[in-house]
Parts: C-alpha cells; structure tokens; sequence
C-alpha cells in the first residue's frame, strides 16, 4: 500500500508502534517513523521553519549527520537548519511506500522509497529514491547520529 507523505498512512503506522505497553523500543520506532515523515515534509512547499523545527526538536543538540556518498557530515542543530531551509519547496508530488523498520539497542535502521518530483532550476524531474538511514539515539530517546545511504 503507498499513500503521500505525512498523510494517513505514516498516521497508521504510528498509532500501530504507540499499541500495546510502552517501552524503550517503541519509542525508538515512533521516533523514527516521525523523523522519516518530517524529513519529506520539510522539503515540500507547504513547509515553514517550523516544520524543520519540529524535526530538530526529536534531535540532541550535538547531532551529527552523514551522507556518506556526498562526503558531507554535518555537526549540531543550528548547522542542519541552515542547510534544511535551503530546500523548502525543492520536491512534490510525494508518494512513499511505508518504511521498514529494524529496531535494535537504541538505533533503527530505516528503508525507504519514494517517487516524487524534485525542483531543478525551473523544471520538476521525476525521481524514485530508496534509502537506507540508520538513526541511532541517546539515551534521551533523541537523535545523536543520523547516517544517509541513498541507493
């Protein structure tokens, strides 16, 4: 089943990990499956600021995030945000097919595709991501490290 982003399906998803008794791995797959959708959303044109905010905000001040295949690592909040608000309305037309998730001792390994239209210049391009991220998390449940393995 696919459905866009940030719509019912990832709403599904979860209230499914928030079933049954609390503990520290469902927080860590909510965690994660909200990390996933904010990621798509903040890049739509609907999003504000505070879209990227609302992202930053399941992230520990000293977050570190990689992108091994640009050879990018980027250190702390403030870094991420200037770089996130660069790509505000940079994609659209959106469908995700839903993540799967592996759950271990404080990370989640995510799995994603998606097909949707980037903005290059003034023409959109459509493109099918799949993606591999690992997030690992401190023990505060937020984000350290996130590691992007685009395929």
């Amino acid at each position: 089943m696919k459905t866009l982003v940030g719509s019912v399906m990832i709403t599904a998803l979860l209230a499914h990990a928030a079933h049954g008794q609390p503990n520290a791995r469902d927080a860590l797959q909510r965690t994660a499956l909200r990390v996933v959708e904010l990621e798509t959303r903040r890049q739509l044109a609907e999003a504000t600021p505070a879209t990227i905010d609302s992202l930053l905000a399941l992230y520990s001040d000293s977050i570190v995030y990689e992108h091994p295949g640009a050879g990018a690592v980027v250190r702390g909040k403030d870094a991420l945000r200037r770089g996130m608000v660069q790509y505000i309305g940079s994609v659209r037309s959106v469908l995700a097919e839903p993540p799967r998730l592996t759950v271990a001792r404080d990370v989640v390994v995510v799995e994603t595709t998606a097909r949707m239209e980037i903005r290059d210049d003034a023409k959109w391009t459509p493109v099918t991501r799949h993606g591999l991220r690992v997030i690992e998390f401190d023990k505060a449940g937020r984000v350290r490290r996130l590691i992007d393995y685009p395929w």
